[in-house]
């Protein structure tokens, strides 16, 4: 929060589940964010190395909270009911926001008053910590894409919480799900192609980890594609900004 009580204008989410190697990178990458008050809140997820040390070093305005682990969703979630700002944004543990991330897509919300959420584009990167081995394992990154992912999005909070929080019963594909209720909610976004987010490849991501529950992904899909022909049929539309191809989290 910042220092003269009024309430911070963003509120930073970074979920953490076993990413000490990675932490303090994330927390550093929004704390350079050069965009007026922000709270970050490190919501770790019931972690068994050392997150809870990395993210209990740094002073205000980093806010460290422990839960019993539940997911990715359950600690966004968690971190939503815990912020104040007028505005929410997500990181993951591991991944990186470049400088002028968050201004970016601010500085487009306030010059276009009738959007309310805005996506940027993702560039993926090999984790430099892997040896040879690992990083030929995982093969070529993708060429940078717009994406709806949580870590690229700046949504009022107003109209976060009209959508609801995110799908808990689901560990992968999750945002897909949320996404596809904001469309069906008439939320107006924007996908911009400017790199907002650097998604880093590490061979222990969330996706990865989560191979058994590739049905959850099926079914948030599924869920999806409901939505969007509901919204279809009650022609509601994003907001044009050229954006081109995008990706979904």
């Amino acid at each position: 929060m910042p220092d003269n009580g009024a309430p911070p204008l963003i509120s930073v989410i970074i979920p953490c589940y076993n990413t000490e190697a990675y932490l303090a990178e994330a927390i550093e990458s929004a704390i350079a964010q050069d965009v007026g008050a922000l709270e970050i809140i490190v919501v770790d997820d019931g972690s068994t190395d050392g997150s809870s040390r990395v993210a209990r070093r740094f002073g205000p305005p980093v806010r460290y909270v422990s839960k019993a682990n539940a997911g990715i969703s359950s600690a966004r979630n968690r971190g939503v009911e815990l912020s104040a700002g007028r505005y929410l944004t997500f990181l993951d543990a591991d991944d990186l926001w470049p400088e002028g991330s968050l201004r970016l897509r601010m500085e487009y919300m306030r010059s276009h008053p009738n959007t309310v959420c805005v996506f940027g584009a993702l560039e993926e990167f090999v984790s430099p910590d892997l040896d040879q081995d690992e990083k030929s394992r995982l093969g070529r990154t993708h060429a940078a894409m717009p994406a709806r992912f949580a870590g690229s999005m700046l949504i009022e909070r107003t109209a976060f919480l009209r959508v609801g929080l995110f799908h808990e019963g689901l560990k992968v594909g999750e945002m897909l799900d949320w996404v596809a209720r904001a469309e069906q909610a008439g939320v107006v976004m924007c996908l911009l192609e400017a790199i907002v987010l650097r998604r880093r490849i590490h061979g222990n991501n969330t996706v990865t980890r989560e191979k058994a529950r590739r049905n959850d992904y099926l079914r948030a899909l599924k869920m999806s594609l409901v939505r969007r022909r509901a919204a279809a049929a009650a022609d509601t539309s994003n907001a044009p900004c050229g954006a081109g191809n995008m990706t979904e989290g």
